[in-house]
């Protein structure tokens, strides 16, 4: 085994990315994919060949963390090592892991287990299901968004920067004329077949079916787009994660943060 790694360009290995994301089943949301592609990538060398990748970035206590680690299969009996050694030539102290990635969560719990460190709980996947009841607002009720600067006023600026990016698509749901809430179908970088979908109810339209309608309504766009829509929230959102479920969406996985320190 003779292992190097090279700093390379995102674009220059879509083919290992297509690779990845088809053995993970194109079922991880916008927050994963926006982790991985923050960080900076490598590929792994076996003696010139390359047989993998990784995402390097900032892990959340201040040091560095795998943000992915892929390896092909017809290499993985050189998986552990490899994952170890560049551990150390990185100082890696984290990894952030889905649980739809059987390669990577296997290594990283087995590391976590050989050193008595632990993980936290960070966030639920969701993929598009069919919903088992009718939108309260249909897509009738749904339009372009046309006044950026409003909507990211009224929604925190919960899509804040991804507005440029003709990609994106943003909807405004309305009741007449009264603005209920906004939606987004957003792209996920250099995964092509997925794409995000993303809600904001106004404070005083909650709990009357306005986000279960955007979900479901943005779903079927989504769909008849030809894309795999998905969907996510911080482990413990009890209230977004109910959204998302009684809008037919399924909890398909989770995202663990993995500590080596």
């Amino acid at each position: 085994m003779n292992i190097a790694s090279k700093k390379v360009e995102w674009k220059a290995i879509q083919n290992l990315i297509d690779r990845y994301f088809g053995e993970l089943g194109y079922k991880n949301d916008g927050f994963h994919s926006n982790i991985i592609f923050e960080g900076e990538s490598y590929i792994i060398e076996n003696n010139d060949e390359t047989i993998g990748f990784f995402s390097l970035g900032n892990s959340w206590d201040g040091g560095k963390m795998f943000r992915t680690f892929y390896i092909i299969p017809e290499y993985r009996n050189l998986s552990k090592g490899v994952f170890q050694l560049l551990m150390g030539e990185f100082d890696v102290e984290a990894v952030l892991v889905s649980s739809n990635d059987s390669h990577l969560i296997s290594l990283s719990f087995e590391k976590m287990n050989e050193l008595k460190t632990s993980f936290d709980m960070q966030a639920f996947n969701f993929v598009y299901g069919e919903p088992s009841r009718k939108a309260e607002f249909d897509r009738n009720a749904l339009s372009r968004v046309t006044d950026f600067t409003k909507m990211n006023s009224l929604t925190e600026k919960q899509w804040d920067g991804m507005f440029d990016d003709d990609n994106n698509q943003f909807y405004v749901l309305k009741n007449g004329e009264e603005i209920l809430g906004y939606g987004g179908i957003c792209s996920m970088g250099y995964n092509k077949k997925n794409v995000d979908i993303g809600n904001y109810v106004l404070p005083d339209h909650r709990r009357k079916g306005v986000g279960r309608s955007l979900l479901i309504n943005l779903g079927k766009i989504a769909l008849e787009q030809g894309f795999v829509p998905v969907a996510g929230c911080w482990y413990g959102n009890t209230e977004s994660i109910s959204t998302l479920t009684s809008a037919g969406y399924i909890p398909e996985n989770r995202i663990f943060y993995v500590r080596f320190k």
